[in-house]
């Protein structure tokens, strides 16, 4: 069972960082707005996993991974975050 939750957590991982990387390049200050970026990616990231979970909706789903779900609530929590951080 392990075996097949891993590579979903990996490639979360990887798309969360790579998301916060995209945004510090485009927008990023300091240090301390890549922290931000990559806290709230993961935290919108997991609630658009969730939410993908109990909607079961097969678009872009990749293994147990919700990709649309996941991916839209990493940049809605990013872009709340930049809103709200000054």
């Amino acid at each position: 069972m392990i075996a097949d939750v891993l590579p979903a957590v990996v490639l979360g991982a990887l798309l969360c960082l790579g998301y916060a990387a995209l945004l510090h390049l485009w927008i990023g200050r300091n240090l301390r707005d890549l922290l931000i970026s990559l806290l709230m990616a993961a935290m919108g990231f997991g609630f658009g996993q969730v939410l993908g979970l109990f909607l079961q909706t097969p678009i872009l789903q990749m293994g147990q991974l919700h990709l649309v779900e996941a991916s839209l609530g990493a940049w809605l929590l990013m872009g709340v975050a930049r809103l709200i951080a000054p």
